[in-house]
């Protein structure tokens, strides 16, 4: 090889170095760029992370208009982190928004309501279980707001609670009832940032008063009235009380308002999201019924009787605590009695020869003292029926008698009834009394002696008290046709006592 040769070669090796090392530099230089995230998996690098923010605003005029918003954001499953590269490619803002617009909703700003779930028992277990939170998602805060004013409304009217929030209730100087305190129970929390528009977000404070009150944004079951037809029995029918039915169809003030023909109401099941409480301070005058006191004559047979004093009625003066839910009585507690006339009791001299243990189905004998109150009538609440009424009122050690002539089926204790008694009157009727503090001695003595026990109308079976499933001291009364629970059914007990 000559000089030239050696001159040219060395030359083309300096030249090829100098193309290399000009190469691996270039190739090498680090570059700022947005690595975008869909649900955790890359999609792709964009060079500005604003430019696709504008784009993604600018292409959801539909979302704006539909949510009366000015701005849109990204969606909640898209990620986008600054990155130094080495080579990658952006894509252009058009390519990614083509990938995450079918697949990823996007956001825009608003409210989260949680409220909180509540810890409830069912009355025909025991068992005890808590409800789920609920979320509500909205674009303004002032729509919960006054929706959920409009939901304690339902249950509190704007009269009384205008006056108890100005503090003008009228005082009570004899007797009367003010509302000492209203609030919601649930533990309700509002948060402000972005929401998925996948989610149910109300608009409206009309559509989100029927959330609020039935659970559910779809359409109520609809009944149409037929001949014939009342409240009341509209309502048993479909399983509701006649406070819910009324919930449901405000235009109707009263059970006994007049229905027409035709017309269409709403049977729904009221399920409110949130529990409104009341508690109340009640005076009130009531009657105390004269006791009918029976003396026992041996040589008198039974079936006849002798009139030995009349009876008169007295007066009594009650005070009570009474707190409700959802515009229901859940609990009574008197705390103060005050005799104001004393009744006279009526005083009747009976045969005691023969004792029968065959119920008159004619004549039944209250089972409480008279100073009382039905604080839960027979029928449906919220969907469960309530199998007889809760009597309350007398307060807690009261006597409880049996409403009439027959023998003790059952004296015992469960979970749900607490102490209660099952009488067969061997007529075909069964009465029951649940919840009592205890049962009277010689009762429980004889059946746990086997000894069969007969008891007569009037007859002390037990103490009023509230055992078992019940809230405040209440007596729980029954009657059915055939054995309780075990192919028999029951029927309001309030038929056999006109006037209650």
């Amino acid at each position: 090889m000559n000089k030239k040769d050696l001159i040219a070669v060395f030359f083309s090796l300096i030249l090829s170095s100098f193309v290399f090392f000009v190469g691996y530099t270039k190739k090498a230089e680090p570059e700022e760029l947005y690595r975008v995230y869909l649900k955790g998996e890359t999609i792709g690098y964009i060079e500005s992370k604003k430019e696709l923010e504008e784009y993604i605003d600018n292409k959801q005029n539909e979302i704006k208009e539909k949510y009366k918003v000015e701005k849109v954001f990204l969606p909640n499953d898209l990620d986008i982190v600054k990155e130094i590269t080495y080579g990658e490619k952006a894509s252009s803002v058009p390519e990614i928004y083509d990938k995450i617009k079918n697949d990823a909703p996007c956001t825009i700003v608003g409210f989260t309501i949680t409220i909180k779930g509540t810890e409830e028992m069912d009355e025909s277990t025991g068992e005890k279980s808590v409800t789920p939170d609920r979320k509500i998602y909205v674009v303004d805060r002032t729509i919960f707001e006054k929706s959920m004013m409009n939901t304690v409304l339902v249950f509190v009217s704007e009269a009384n609670y205008d006056s108890f929030i100005n503090k003008t209730q009228p005082e009570i100087k004899d007797t009367g009832s003010i509302i000492e305190d209203i609030y919601v129970r649930n533990q309700i929390t509002i948060t402000e940032g972005k929401i998925s528009v996948e989610e149910n977000i109300f608009t409206s404070v009309e559509e989100l008063d029927k959330y609020l009150l039935y659970g559910t944004v779809e359409e109520q079951q609809k009944y149409k009235i037929k001949q014939g037809d009342t409240i009341s029995n509209i309502a048993f029918k479909n399983k509701l009380s006649v406070e819910e039915f009324l919930i449901a169809n405000p235009d109707y003030t009263s059970e006994n308002n007049i229905l027409k023909e035709g017309d269409e109401v709403n049977i729904g099941f009221v399920n409110p999201l949130f529990k409104v409480i009341e508690e109340d301070h009640s005076v009130e005058d009531r009657v105390k019924n004269y006791e009918t006191k029976v003396e026992l004559d041996e040589n008198m047979l039974v079936g006849y009787e002798v009139l030995k004093q009349n009876g008169e009625d007295g007066l009594i003066r009650v005070t009570e605590k009474i707190q409700k839910v959802n515009g229901e009585i859940d609990s009574v507690v008197v705390t103060k009695t005050e005799v104001l006339k004393e009744a006279v009791p009526k005083i009747i001299i009976k045969g005691n020869k023969v004792v029968s243990s065959i119920g008159n189905p004619k004549v039944w004998k209250w089972p409480a003292p008279s100073q009382n109150r039905i604080s839960s009538p027979y029928g449906y609440r919220w969907g469960k029926l309530h199998e007889g009424i809760d009597i309350t009122g007398t307060g807690c050690g009261t006597p409880v008698y049996a409403a009439n002539n027959g023998t003790v089926e059952v004296a015992s204790w469960t979970s749900v009834n607490g102490n209660y008694v099952v009488i067969n009157h061997n007529n075909g009727y069964y009465s029951i009394y649940a919840h009592m503090s205890r049962i009277e001695q010689k009762i429980v003595d004889a059946k746990k002696g086997g000894k069969e026990v007969i008891v007569e109308a009037g007859q002390v079976i037990g103490y009023m008290g509230e055992t078992g499933l019940a809230y405040g001291c209440h007596l729980h009364f029954g009657i059915s046709v055939g054995f309780p629970y075990y192919g028999g059914y029951f029927i309001d007990p309030r038929q056999f006592y006109p006037g209650r």
